[in-house]
Protein backbone atom coordinates (compact mmCIF):
# COMPACT_ATOMS: atom_id res chain seq x y z
CA UNK A 1 0.00 0.00 0.00
CA UNK A 2 1.00 3.59 -0.54
CA UNK A 3 0.45 5.35 2.79
CA UNK A 4 0.71 9.15 2.93
CA UNK A 5 1.06 10.79 6.35
CA UNK A 6 0.39 14.48 7.02
CA UNK A 7 2.26 15.46 10.17
CA UNK A 8 2.86 19.19 10.46
CA UNK A 9 5.59 18.60 13.03
CA UNK A 10 8.22 16.01 12.19
CA UNK A 11 11.83 15.36 13.18
CA UNK A 12 14.37 16.86 13.38
CA UNK A 13 11.95 19.35 14.97
CA UNK A 14 11.53 18.80 18.72
CA UNK A 15 8.04 20.30 18.76
CA UNK A 16 5.17 18.32 20.23
CA UNK A 17 3.59 15.77 17.90
CA UNK A 18 6.47 14.88 15.61
CA UNK A 19 7.69 11.75 17.28
CA UNK A 20 4.48 9.68 17.06
CA UNK A 21 4.25 9.29 13.31
CA UNK A 22 8.00 9.46 12.71
CA UNK A 23 8.25 6.15 14.56
CA UNK A 24 5.14 4.67 12.95
CA UNK A 25 6.25 5.58 9.42
CA UNK A 26 9.49 3.62 9.84
CA UNK A 27 7.54 0.57 10.97
CA UNK A 28 5.02 0.92 8.14
CA UNK A 29 7.88 1.00 5.65
CA UNK A 30 9.61 -2.00 7.26
CA UNK A 31 6.39 -3.98 6.90
CA UNK A 32 6.32 -3.56 3.14
CA UNK A 33 4.41 -0.34 2.58
CA UNK A 34 5.48 2.65 0.51
CA UNK A 35 5.40 5.65 2.83
CA UNK A 36 5.29 9.36 2.05
CA UNK A 37 5.37 12.03 4.74
CA UNK A 38 4.24 15.62 4.25
CA UNK A 39 5.56 17.88 6.99
CA UNK A 40 6.65 21.43 7.69
CA UNK A 41 10.23 22.53 7.99
CA UNK A 42 13.04 24.10 6.04
CA UNK A 43 14.28 22.93 2.65
CA UNK A 44 17.98 23.45 3.33
CA UNK A 45 20.27 20.80 1.88
CA UNK A 46 21.46 19.91 5.40
CA UNK A 47 17.94 18.88 6.42
CA UNK A 48 17.44 16.91 3.22
CA UNK A 49 20.69 15.08 3.92
CA UNK A 50 19.45 14.36 7.45
CA UNK A 51 16.22 12.86 6.10
CA UNK A 52 18.13 10.67 3.65
CA UNK A 53 20.27 9.43 6.51
CA UNK A 54 17.54 8.91 9.12
CA UNK A 55 14.62 7.94 6.85
CA UNK A 56 16.34 6.43 3.78
CA UNK A 57 13.29 4.49 2.57
CA UNK A 58 10.66 7.14 3.28
CA UNK A 59 9.64 9.81 0.77
CA UNK A 60 9.52 13.08 2.72
CA UNK A 61 8.00 16.21 1.26
CA UNK A 62 8.75 19.36 3.24
CA UNK A 63 6.52 22.41 2.99
CA UNK A 64 7.38 25.83 4.48
CA UNK A 65 5.67 26.34 7.84
CA UNK A 66 4.10 29.68 6.88
CA UNK A 67 3.11 30.17 10.52
CA UNK A 68 4.62 33.33 12.00
CA UNK A 69 6.75 32.23 14.96
CA UNK A 70 5.82 35.34 16.90
CA UNK A 71 2.19 34.14 17.03
CA UNK A 72 3.31 31.53 19.54
CA UNK A 73 3.75 34.43 21.96
CA UNK A 74 7.28 33.44 22.92
CA UNK A 75 9.17 36.73 22.96
CA UNK A 76 10.60 38.09 19.70
CA UNK A 77 11.48 41.61 18.65
CA UNK A 78 9.59 44.67 19.82
CA UNK A 79 7.77 44.88 16.49
CA UNK A 80 6.80 41.19 16.70
CA UNK A 81 5.40 41.74 20.18
CA UNK A 82 3.36 44.64 18.81
CA UNK A 83 2.08 42.44 15.98
CA UNK A 84 1.14 39.70 18.45
CA UNK A 85 -0.74 42.22 20.58
CA UNK A 86 -2.57 43.63 17.54
CA UNK A 87 -3.56 40.21 16.13
CA UNK A 88 -4.74 38.76 19.44
CA UNK A 89 -6.47 41.93 20.65
CA UNK A 90 -8.09 43.29 17.50
CA UNK A 91 -7.83 40.88 14.55
CA UNK A 92 -8.52 37.54 16.26
CA UNK A 93 -12.09 38.43 17.37
CA UNK A 94 -12.99 39.24 13.74
CA UNK A 95 -11.81 35.92 12.30
CA UNK A 96 -13.54 32.55 12.28
CA UNK A 97 -10.26 30.65 11.96
CA UNK A 98 -8.10 29.79 14.93
CA UNK A 99 -4.97 31.94 14.70
CA UNK A 100 -3.25 29.60 17.18
CA UNK A 101 -3.71 26.66 14.82
CA UNK A 102 -0.33 26.43 13.08
CA UNK A 103 -1.85 24.96 9.94
CA UNK A 104 -4.27 27.76 9.07
CA UNK A 105 -2.03 29.02 6.21
CA UNK A 106 -1.19 25.51 4.99
CA UNK A 107 -4.35 24.62 3.07
CA UNK A 108 -3.35 25.53 -0.50
CA UNK A 109 0.21 24.16 -0.51
CA UNK A 110 -0.95 20.99 1.26
CA UNK A 111 -3.83 20.27 -1.14
CA UNK A 112 -1.58 21.06 -4.09
CA UNK A 113 1.06 18.63 -2.80
CA UNK A 114 -1.53 15.91 -2.16
CA UNK A 115 -2.96 16.23 -5.68
CA UNK A 116 0.51 16.02 -7.22
CA UNK A 117 1.44 13.04 -5.06
CA UNK A 118 -1.79 11.20 -5.89
CA UNK A 119 -1.15 11.70 -9.62
CA UNK A 120 2.41 10.40 -9.36
CA UNK A 121 1.60 7.39 -7.21
CA UNK A 122 -2.04 6.82 -6.17
CA UNK A 123 -2.51 7.11 -2.40
CA UNK A 124 -4.20 4.10 -0.84
CA UNK A 125 -4.27 5.36 2.75
CA UNK A 126 -4.06 8.98 3.86
CA UNK A 127 -3.34 9.73 7.53
CA UNK A 128 -3.75 13.22 8.97
CA UNK A 129 -2.67 13.81 12.55
CA UNK A 130 -3.66 16.80 14.65
CA UNK A 131 -3.00 19.17 16.24
CA UNK A 132 -2.85 21.40 14.21
CA UNK A 133 -6.48 20.35 13.73
CA UNK A 134 -6.99 22.34 10.54
CA UNK A 135 -4.97 19.59 8.84
CA UNK A 136 -7.76 17.10 9.53
CA UNK A 137 -10.28 19.30 7.71
CA UNK A 138 -7.88 19.78 4.77
CA UNK A 139 -7.54 16.01 4.55
CA UNK A 140 -11.32 15.72 4.59
CA UNK A 141 -11.53 18.16 1.70
CA UNK A 142 -9.10 16.03 -0.28
CA UNK A 143 -10.95 12.82 0.61
CA UNK A 144 -14.24 14.32 -0.59
CA UNK A 145 -12.66 14.83 -4.00
CA UNK A 146 -10.88 11.45 -4.13
CA UNK A 147 -13.28 9.12 -2.39
CA UNK A 148 -11.28 6.01 -3.33
CA UNK A 149 -8.68 6.95 -0.70
CA UNK A 150 -8.99 5.39 2.76
CA UNK A 151 -8.83 8.40 5.08
CA UNK A 152 -7.55 8.12 8.67
CA UNK A 153 -7.72 10.99 11.15
CA UNK A 154 -5.55 10.79 14.24
CA UNK A 155 -6.52 12.81 17.32
CA UNK A 156 -3.33 13.18 19.36
CA UNK A 157 -5.18 15.66 21.59
CA UNK A 158 -8.79 16.77 22.09
CA UNK A 159 -10.00 19.26 19.48
CA UNK A 160 -13.22 21.18 20.29
CA UNK A 161 -13.62 19.43 23.63
CA UNK A 162 -10.15 20.47 24.82
CA UNK A 163 -8.71 23.59 26.38
CA UNK A 164 -5.45 23.94 24.44
CA UNK A 165 -4.46 25.50 21.12
CA UNK A 166 -6.57 28.58 21.79
CA UNK A 167 -9.88 26.68 21.95
CA UNK A 168 -10.78 27.95 25.42
CA UNK A 169 -10.44 31.59 24.35
CA UNK A 170 -12.80 31.38 21.36
CA UNK A 171 -16.12 33.12 20.95
CA UNK A 172 -19.25 31.02 20.47
CA UNK A 173 -19.15 31.83 16.74
CA UNK A 174 -15.53 30.73 16.40
CA UNK A 175 -16.09 27.55 18.39
CA UNK A 176 -19.09 26.74 16.19
CA UNK A 177 -16.81 26.95 13.14
CA UNK A 178 -14.33 24.59 14.80
CA UNK A 179 -17.15 22.15 15.50
CA UNK A 180 -18.19 22.30 11.85
CA UNK A 181 -14.61 21.52 10.79
CA UNK A 182 -14.32 18.67 13.29
CA UNK A 183 -17.65 17.17 12.22
CA UNK A 184 -16.59 17.41 8.58
CA UNK A 185 -13.34 15.55 9.31
CA UNK A 186 -15.13 12.82 11.26
CA UNK A 187 -17.76 12.38 8.53
CA UNK A 188 -15.18 12.16 5.73
CA UNK A 189 -12.94 9.74 7.59
CA UNK A 190 -12.93 5.98 7.24
CA UNK A 191 -11.07 5.48 10.50
CA UNK A 192 -10.56 7.60 13.64
CA UNK A 193 -7.52 7.00 15.83
CA UNK A 194 -6.90 8.24 19.35
CA UNK A 195 -4.15 7.44 21.89
CA UNK A 196 -6.10 7.14 25.17
CA UNK A 197 -9.30 5.43 26.30
CA UNK A 198 -10.62 8.66 27.82
CA UNK A 199 -10.63 10.27 24.37
CA UNK A 200 -12.36 7.22 22.92
CA UNK A 201 -15.13 7.43 25.51
CA UNK A 202 -15.75 11.06 24.59
CA UNK A 203 -15.75 10.39 20.84
CA UNK A 204 -18.25 7.57 21.27
CA UNK A 205 -20.63 9.95 23.00
CA UNK A 206 -20.17 12.84 20.59
CA UNK A 207 -20.21 10.76 17.38
CA UNK A 208 -22.33 7.66 18.08
CA UNK A 209 -22.84 7.04 14.35
CA UNK A 210 -19.06 6.75 13.87
CA UNK A 211 -18.27 4.27 16.65
CA UNK A 212 -17.39 1.61 14.06
CA UNK A 213 -14.58 3.88 12.80
CA UNK A 214 -12.81 4.22 16.14
CA UNK A 215 -9.42 2.62 16.78
CA UNK A 216 -7.22 2.95 19.87
CA UNK A 217 -3.77 3.68 18.45
CA UNK A 218 -1.80 3.73 21.66
CA UNK A 219 1.52 5.38 22.24
CA UNK A 220 4.36 2.93 21.73
CA UNK A 221 8.06 2.50 22.35
CA UNK A 222 11.15 0.97 20.72
CA UNK A 223 12.68 -1.78 22.88
CA UNK A 224 15.73 -1.96 20.61
CA UNK A 225 16.84 1.42 21.97
CA UNK A 226 17.48 -0.11 25.39
CA UNK A 227 20.36 -2.23 26.60
CA UNK A 228 18.44 -5.09 28.21
CA UNK A 229 21.52 -6.15 30.16
CA UNK A 230 21.31 -2.92 32.16
CA UNK A 231 17.70 -3.31 33.18
CA UNK A 232 17.26 -3.95 36.88
CA UNK A 233 20.84 -5.18 37.21
CA UNK A 234 22.45 -2.39 39.22
CA UNK A 235 21.67 -1.07 42.66
CA UNK A 236 19.07 1.62 42.22
CA UNK A 237 19.59 5.03 43.79
CA UNK A 238 17.62 8.28 43.84
CA UNK A 239 14.49 9.44 42.04
CA UNK A 240 14.22 10.83 38.53
CA UNK A 241 11.92 12.73 36.16
CA UNK A 242 12.36 13.77 32.55
CA UNK A 243 10.11 16.20 30.68
CA UNK A 244 8.13 19.38 31.12
CA UNK A 245 7.29 20.84 34.52
CA UNK A 246 3.71 22.09 34.30
CA UNK A 247 2.03 25.04 35.94
CA UNK A 248 -0.29 23.89 38.69
CA UNK A 249 2.10 21.56 40.55
CA UNK A 250 3.74 24.24 42.71
CA UNK A 251 1.65 23.48 45.80
CA UNK A 252 2.46 19.78 45.58
CA UNK A 253 6.17 20.50 45.17
CA UNK A 254 6.02 22.64 48.32
CA UNK A 255 4.31 19.76 50.08
CA UNK A 256 7.18 17.48 49.02
CA UNK A 257 9.61 19.90 50.65
CA UNK A 258 7.64 19.71 53.91
CA UNK A 259 7.69 15.90 53.78
CA UNK A 260 11.48 15.96 53.40
CA UNK A 261 11.87 18.45 56.26
CA UNK A 262 9.79 16.21 58.52
CA UNK A 263 11.84 13.15 57.56
CA UNK A 264 15.48 14.27 57.49
CA UNK A 265 16.76 10.70 57.67
CA UNK A 266 15.46 9.85 54.20
CA UNK A 267 18.19 9.25 51.66
CA UNK A 268 16.36 11.31 49.05
CA UNK A 269 17.61 12.93 45.86
CA UNK A 270 15.50 13.83 42.83
CA UNK A 271 17.07 14.58 39.45
CA UNK A 272 14.84 16.44 37.00
CA UNK A 273 15.84 16.67 33.33
CA UNK A 274 13.86 19.45 31.67
CA UNK A 275 13.90 22.53 29.51
CA UNK A 276 11.22 24.18 31.63
CA UNK A 277 12.12 27.33 33.54
CA UNK A 278 10.67 26.62 36.99
CA UNK A 279 11.72 29.34 39.49
CA UNK A 280 10.41 27.46 42.52
CA UNK A 281 13.13 24.83 42.21
CA UNK A 282 16.18 27.00 42.77
CA UNK A 283 19.43 25.36 43.91
CA UNK A 284 18.68 25.77 47.61
CA UNK A 285 15.15 24.35 47.44
CA UNK A 286 14.67 21.36 49.77
CA UNK A 287 18.27 21.70 50.94
CA UNK A 288 19.54 20.92 47.47
CA UNK A 289 17.98 17.46 47.37
CA UNK A 290 16.16 18.37 44.14
CA UNK A 291 18.34 19.22 41.15
CA UNK A 292 17.33 20.60 37.75
CA UNK A 293 19.39 19.44 34.78
CA UNK A 294 19.18 20.28 31.07
CA UNK A 295 17.80 17.72 28.65
CA UNK A 296 20.00 14.75 27.80
CA UNK A 297 19.60 12.21 25.00
CA UNK A 298 16.69 9.80 25.32
CA UNK A 299 19.08 6.86 25.43
CA UNK A 300 21.00 8.39 28.33
CA UNK A 301 17.82 9.44 30.13
CA UNK A 302 16.37 5.94 30.09
CA UNK A 303 19.69 4.46 31.13
CA UNK A 304 19.50 6.68 34.20
CA UNK A 305 15.83 5.82 34.75
CA UNK A 306 16.76 2.13 34.82
CA UNK A 307 19.25 2.92 37.60
CA UNK A 308 16.77 4.93 39.74
CA UNK A 309 14.60 3.78 42.63
CA UNK A 310 11.49 5.31 41.07
CA UNK A 311 10.19 7.73 38.46
CA UNK A 312 8.61 10.56 40.45
CA UNK A 313 6.07 12.60 38.49
CA UNK A 314 3.81 15.50 39.48
CA UNK A 315 0.99 16.42 37.10
CA UNK A 316 -1.67 19.17 37.38
CA UNK A 317 -5.39 18.50 37.01
CA UNK A 318 -5.45 18.94 33.21
CA UNK A 319 -2.82 16.18 32.79
CA UNK A 320 -4.56 13.53 34.90
CA UNK A 321 -5.48 11.54 31.77
CA UNK A 322 -2.09 11.97 30.08
CA UNK A 323 -0.42 8.61 29.35
CA UNK A 324 2.53 9.34 27.10
CA UNK A 325 4.99 7.07 25.32
CA UNK A 326 7.44 7.72 28.11
CA UNK A 327 5.41 5.68 30.60
CA UNK A 328 5.72 2.55 28.45
CA UNK A 329 9.45 3.07 28.24
CA UNK A 330 9.69 3.51 32.01
CA UNK A 331 7.75 0.29 32.55
CA UNK A 332 10.13 -1.50 30.19
CA UNK A 333 13.06 -0.43 32.40
CA UNK A 334 11.23 -2.09 35.33
CA UNK A 335 11.33 1.20 37.23
CA UNK A 336 8.31 1.84 39.49
CA UNK A 337 6.31 5.05 39.06
CA UNK A 338 5.18 7.40 41.82
CA UNK A 339 2.47 9.64 40.38
CA UNK A 340 1.26 12.56 42.47
CA UNK A 341 -1.83 14.19 41.02
CA UNK A 342 -5.57 13.87 40.64
CA UNK A 343 -7.43 10.65 39.90
CA UNK A 344 -7.87 9.95 36.19
CA UNK A 345 -6.77 7.70 33.35
CA UNK A 346 -3.12 7.84 34.44
CA UNK A 347 -3.80 6.83 38.06
CA UNK A 348 -6.10 4.01 36.89
CA UNK A 349 -3.43 2.81 34.45
CA UNK A 350 -0.73 2.75 37.14
CA UNK A 351 -2.83 0.97 39.74
CA UNK A 352 -4.59 -1.54 37.47
CA UNK A 353 -1.32 -2.62 35.87
CA UNK A 354 0.70 -2.68 39.12
CA UNK A 355 3.47 -0.47 37.78
CA UNK A 356 3.67 1.89 40.76
CA UNK A 357 1.55 3.98 43.09
CA UNK A 358 -0.78 6.99 42.90
CA UNK A 359 -0.96 9.61 45.64
CA UNK A 360 -3.49 12.43 45.76
CA UNK A 361 -1.86 15.81 46.49
CA UNK A 362 -3.79 16.16 49.73
CA UNK A 363 -2.53 12.73 50.90
CA UNK A 364 1.17 13.38 50.34
CA UNK A 365 2.07 14.04 53.98
CA UNK A 366 0.53 10.74 55.11
CA UNK A 367 1.33 8.41 52.22
CA UNK A 368 4.51 9.58 50.51
CA UNK A 369 6.90 8.90 53.47
CA UNK A 370 6.15 5.18 53.47
CA UNK A 371 7.10 4.87 49.79
CA UNK A 372 10.25 6.95 50.23
CA UNK A 373 11.32 4.81 53.18
CA UNK A 374 10.62 1.47 51.49
CA UNK A 375 10.48 -0.07 48.05
CA UNK A 376 7.72 1.29 45.80
CA UNK A 377 5.13 -1.49 45.25
CA UNK A 378 5.11 -2.78 41.67
CA UNK A 379 5.08 -6.13 39.89
CA UNK A 380 7.46 -6.30 36.90
CA UNK A 381 5.97 -8.50 34.21
CA UNK A 382 2.35 -8.14 35.32
CA UNK A 383 1.73 -5.63 32.52
CA UNK A 384 2.40 -7.08 29.05
CA UNK A 385 4.63 -4.29 27.77
CA UNK A 386 5.40 -6.15 24.53
CA UNK A 387 1.93 -5.21 23.24
CA UNK A 388 3.09 -1.60 23.18
CA UNK A 389 6.15 -1.85 20.98
CA UNK A 390 5.93 0.19 17.78
CA UNK A 391 6.09 -3.05 15.80
CA UNK A 392 3.12 -4.59 17.60
CA UNK A 393 0.99 -1.41 17.59
CA UNK A 394 1.73 -0.90 13.89
CA UNK A 395 0.68 -4.48 13.10
CA UNK A 396 -2.65 -3.85 14.83
CA UNK A 397 -3.10 -0.61 12.89
CA UNK A 398 -2.39 -2.24 9.53
CA UNK A 399 -4.72 -5.15 10.26
CA UNK A 400 -7.51 -2.77 11.26
CA UNK A 401 -7.04 -0.70 8.08
CA UNK A 402 -7.10 -3.79 5.84
CA UNK A 403 -10.18 -5.16 7.59
CA UNK A 404 -12.07 -1.89 7.18
CA UNK A 405 -10.95 -1.46 3.56
CA UNK A 406 -12.28 -4.91 2.71
CA UNK A 407 -15.53 -4.54 4.67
Amino acid sequence: MHIAIISYTFPPSLEIGGRRWAKFCKQLQKKGNEVTVICSGNTHSSQKDWYRREFPEVNIKVLPKRYPPWLSGNGGTFMQKVLYWFVTRFLKPLLKINVFDKGFLWRRPLLRTLRSLHQEKPIDVLVATGAPFSILSYGAEFKERFNEIFYVIDFRDPWTWGNSYGINSMSDKQLKYQNVQETRAVAASNMICYPAESMGHFLKQKYPDSIFKLHLLTHAFEPERFDVHQLNKKERKGYIYGGSLYNGIEESIEQLRKVLEQNPSFDFSWSIYTQTHFPLLEDSFAAGKIKLHPYISEEELFKRISQSKAYLVFFPMDKKDFISTKFYEIIYTQTPIIYIGETGALSDFIQENKVGVHILPEDMENKLPQYLAEEVPHEPGFFDIQKYTFSSVTDNFINKVKTMMNA
